[in-house]
């Protein structure tokens, strides 16, 4: 019995080393470990959420498909119940740049440059890049992606405390900015839109809404598709 992933989430998967142990944070349903395990990429996985049912959910998935011998459940706020020894790689997606820097600062052993963090945050992913540039984690890779018609990022990202600095170029686009795919020039419009709807908050004489346009106007370029 075999099942496919969405593109997020296959995203998601495409970053865990082979055979690594996983932390899946916020798994929901599980579905993200347990099509790991069933395709023999990891040796081990827990898969841990914050409530009870969709542990329950993820629980009655992982006994569906057989593979309770290597994914297990971890009722768990973050990564706050979860061992340093239980994962080399930890996948926390489905949620806000800014709560997924909250879960990576309260985790003092994700500072150790072998294990290694696959990030998809839903909202936020501008807060969630500078919280990384400013407290030593390097985006090693970053790739885009287009799932049930909305545009996401997924960042694999490693600690080596090296203090980087943070340009809002790089806070809104990171390393998409140099990806010249149909996804990340999407990815990359969908921001400046929202961006663009902040200028009406701004007097347009002030720096704000000058430093604002300008960016957006810098936006615009990394966003626009390359003639035919």
């Amino acid at each position: 019995m075999m099942f496919s992933l969405d593109n997020r989430l296959a995203l998601c998967a495409g970053f865990v080393r082979e055979n690594s142990s996983l932390a899946d944070i916020g798994t929901d349903h599980a579905y993200l470990p347990v099509w790991l395990a069933l395709n023999h990429k990891i040796k081990s996985a827990v898969a841990c959420d914050i409530r009870p049912l969709p542990l329950k959910n993820a629980q009655n998935n992982i006994d569906l498909y057989g593979v309770g011998d290597i994914v297990s459940t971890v009722l768990s706020d973050g990564l706050d119940k979860i061992s340093p020894e239980c994962a080399d790689d930890i996948v926390i997606a489905g949620m806000g740049g800014e709560l997924i820097s909250k879960i990576i600062s309260r985790t003092l052993w994700l500072r150790d440059e072998n294990k290694r963090l696959i990030l998809q945050p839903m909202t936020r992913a501008d807060s969630l890049r500078l919280f990384l540039c400013q407290n030593g984690f390097k985006i090693i890779n970053e790739k885009p992606c287009i799932s049930l018609g909305k545009s996401y990022s997924v960042m694999s990202v490693a600690f080596d405390g090296i203090i980087r600095q943070c340009d809002d170029i790089f806070k809104y686009t990171g390393l998409l900015q140099f990806d010249d795919s149909i996804e990340s020039k999407k990815y990359i419009s969908v921001i400046n839109s929202k961006l663009k709807k902040k200028l009406n908050a701004f007097e347009k004489d002030s720096y704000e809404f000058k430093n604002l346009l300008e960016l957006t106007k810098k936006l615009d370029s990394l966003s626009k598709e390359d003639e035919p």
